[in-house]
């Protein structure tokens, strides 16, 4: 991965990546890079479900009112 993603990332991004490495015990380099590239799309899922979230939230509201 590169030295940008790992910096612009937060904590919870280097959780998913231990955990899926803990579950999955990479064996070799290319493991370990499928293993980083799992983790980051794990957390920018999670990232647009939030976001989704809230913005149905804020529709609901929206809706309510009129």
């Amino acid at each position: 991965m590169d030295k940008e993603h790992q910096r612009s990332t937060p904590y919870n991004y280097t959780q998913i990546q231990e955990q899926l490495r803990a579950r999955l015990q990479p064996m070799s380099d290319m493991e370990e890079h499928l293993i980083q590239q799992m983790a980051l799309c794990r957390y920018q899922l999670e990232q647009i479900e939030n976001r989704l979230t809230k913005t149905w939230g804020q529709l609901n509201k929206i809706h309510e009112e009129l």
